[in-house]
C-alpha cells in the first residue's frame, strides 16, 4: 500500500544493515561496501517492483481506498511511489549502519522493527481508526463492485471478513509478490548474519533460526507492538466520546476532529510507553544493549540476530 510501503521499504533497508551486522559497523565506508550494493539492487529490483505489481492490478486497495482507479492518480505521485520504495530502504539501511557503527546492535534490531509497527500501526488502525477494514476491502474479488465506504469490509465481522480476504485477488497478488521478494530477501539475510557470527569467531545460527527469529521480530514485536498502540489510541478515542468510528466515517456521529486527533497525541505515547516498560528495554542494560543485566524479552527472541 502507497501509504504503508515508506514504512516497509525502511524495514528492508534496515533489516539487511542489521543482518550485515559488525563487519557492516566496522566498514570505513559503508555506501561503497557490498553489502550496501546488494541491498539496493534488492530494493530496485526485488521489492520496488512488487509494490508497482499490486497498484497496477489493485490501485483501489493500495491506495487504502483513497484512489478508484489508477487514472484518478496523479503521475507524480506514482513516480513518488516507485522513488521512495528505494530511498526509503536506503535511508532505514543508513540509520541501521550508523548504529552498528556506535555499537548498538540492538538498537540496530528496533530500527527495521519500527518499519514493522509503522506499517502494522497504519494497516490495524490508519488515519481514521479504519485502517483494518480498508485493508480487508478487495473492490476487484467481483467485477462492479462499490467503492469503500467505512464499514464496507466488515459489516458481518472481521473474522469472516479475514477469511474471505485471504482467498480474494488481492491476497492472491500478495501471494505472488511473496514468493518472488522472500526468498531473495532470506538468502541476504541469512548468509550476512551467519557470516558476521562466524567473522567474530561464533557459531553461527542456522538459517531457519534466523527466519525464526526474524518472523517473530515482524509478527509479535512489530505487529504486536502496533497492536497494543491501536487499541491504546482506540481506548483514549473512547474515553473522549467517539464510541464508533465507522459511524463517525460515514457522518453519522459528529465528527469531533480534535478528540480523534488527541487520541493519537496521547494514545501512542501510552502505547509506547506500555512497550518499552514490558519488554523493549533490555533489563539491567541501556536501550543500545549494552551488558549490565539480563535481556529482556524482546532481546531474547532477537538474540540470533545480534
Amino acid at each position: 500500500m502507497v501509504q504503508v510501503d515508506v514504512f516497509w521499504a525502511y524495514g528492508w533497508g534496515a533489516s539487511l544493515a542489521a543482518a550485515a551486522g559488525r563487519p557492516l559497523g566496522r566498514s570505513e565506508q559503508p555506501f561503497a561496501s557490498s553489502f550496501f550494493a546488494s541491498t539496493v539492487l534488492f530494493l530496485s529490483l526485488i521489492w520496488a517492483p512488487t509494490g508497482m505489481l499490486l497498484l497496477l492490478r489493485h490501485p483501489s486497495w493500495e491506495t487504502m481506498q483513497a484512489a478508484p482507479a489508477l487514472q484518478s492518480l496523479s503521475e507524480w505521485l506514482i513516480l513518488a511511489f516507485g522513488i521512495t520504495n528505494v530511498t526509503q530502504g536506503i535511508l532505514g539501511f543508513w540509520v541501521g549502519q550508523r548504529l552498528l557503527r556506535q555499537g548498538r546492535d540492538y538498537l540496530a534490531q528496533l530500527n527495521w522493527i519500527f518499519g514493522y509497527f509503522g506499517m502494522f500501526f497504519i494497516l490495524l488502525y490508519g488515519w481514521d481508526g479504519l485502517g483494518y477494514d480498508r485493508f480487508l476491502y478487495d473492490r476487484d474479488l467481483l467485477p462492479g463492485s462499490p467503492a469503500w465506504t467505512p464499514g464496507a469490509a466488515t459489516a458481518a465481522g472481521v473474522l469472516p471478513a479475514l477469511a474471505r480476504f485471504l482467498t480474494s485477488s488481492v491476497a492472491k497478488t500478495l501471494y505472488i509478490d511473496g514468493m518472488y521478494l522472500l526468498p531473495p530477501f532470506f538468502f541476504l539475510a541469512t548468509r550476512w548474519r551467519r557470516a558476521a557470527v562466524a567473522e567474530d569467531g561464533a557459531v553461527p545460527p542456522s538459517p531457519l533460526t534466523c527466519i525464526a527469529s526474524y518472523l517473530g521480530g515482524v509478527f509479535l514485536i512489530g505487529l504486536g507492538g502496533a497492536a497494543v498502540c491501536a487499541l491504546c489510541v482506540r481506548g483514549v478515542a473512547y474515553l473522549l466520546g467517539i464510541k464508533d468510528q465507522v459511524e463517525r466515517g460515514l457522518g453519522q456521529a459528529p465528527a469531533n476532529s480534535l478528540a480523534h486527533l488527541a487520541s493519537y497525541l496521547i494514545g501512542l505515547p501510552l502505547g509506547m510507553t506500555i512497550l518499552l516498560l514490558t519488554g523493549l528495554r533490555p533489563r539491567g542494560g541501556s536501550p543500545g544493549g549494552s551488558p549490565g543485566g539480563s535481556p529482556g524479552i524482546v532481546r531474547r527472541l532477537l538474540a540470533p540476530l545480534i
